[in-house]
C-alpha cells in the first residue's frame, strides 16, 4: 500500500500518483441576483468552464440542488444609477465588472425588459457606464437590473438561491473516482 498514490482519481479511472494531474479543480462561480423557484435561468458572475449537459449544484447544505445546464449566455449582474429614458444609448449602473464589449444583457424585468448589445463599458470607481450598440424601446427606472443572459437549466429550479450563492461542478467524490464534465473529460 502506498500513502500518497491518488487511486482512481483520474476520469479514466487510471492513477498517475499525481494530484496535480488526478485532480482537477471544479468549475465555480455565484449568483448575481436571487434566484427564484421555479426560475429556469440564472444570472451568474461568471461562465467560463460551464457547458450545455454539464451537472452542476447550486447552494450548499440542506439548500443545495443538482441541476443540469442547457445553455450558457453571459455573465454579469449591476442595477442602474440612474433612471434611463427611451432612447437613451448609454446606462449608468453600479457595477459591471463582469460585463464586456459584444455582450448580450438584458435590461429591466417584466413587461419593460429587453435586450441590448454592449458596444463598450467605461468604468468609474465602483460605478460604470455601459454605451449600448441600439438605443433603449423603453424608459427604465432607478435600480432595474441590468445583467447577462446567465446560464439557463434544463429544468425548474426546486429552491429559491440568495444572491451570493455557489454553483459548481465536478464536487469531488471522496472514496470514488471523481466524474469529471469538461472539455473531452465527459463521461
Amino acid at each position: 500500500m502506498t500513502t500518497d498514490g491518488s487511486a482512481g482519481r483520474f476520469p479514466d479511472g487510471r492513477d498517475t500518483d499525481s494530484n496535480c494531474v488526478d485532480f482537477r479543480i471544479p468549475d465555480a462561480t455565484v449568483l448575481a441576483v436571487e434566484a427564484m423557484a421555479g426560475a429556469t435561468n440564472i444570472k451568474v458572475e461568471a461562465v467560463a468552464g460551464f457547458h450545455a449537459g454539464q451537472k452542476v449544484t447550486i447552494g450548499s447544505g440542506n439548500q443545495a440542488e443538482t441541476a443540469r445546464v442547457a445553455d450558457v449566455g453571459t455573465a454579469g449582474s449591476a442595477a442602474l444609477r440612474r433612471a434611463a429614458p427611451k432612447g437613451a444609448n448609454n446606462l449608468e449602473i453600479m457595477g459591471g465588472r463582469h460585463f464586456r464589449e459584444g455582450q448580450s444583457i438584458t435590461i429591466d424585468s417584466g413587461p419593460n425588459a429587453e435586450t441590448g448589445v454592449v458596444l463598450s463599458v467605461r468604468f468609474a470607481g465602483p460605478a460604470a457606464t455601459i454605451a449600448l450598440a441600439s438605443p433603449l424601446g423603453f424608459m427604465h427606472e432607478i435600480g432595474a437590473q441590468v445583467s447577462g443572459t446567465g446560464i439557463t437549466l434544463a429544468a425548474p429550479l426546486t429552491r429559491a438561491h440568495a444572491a451570493g450563492d455557489q454553483m459548481t461542478s465536478d464536487l469531488p467524490t471522496p472514496g470514488a473516482p471523481n466524474r469529471y464534465s469538461g472539455a473531452g473529460l465527459r463521461m
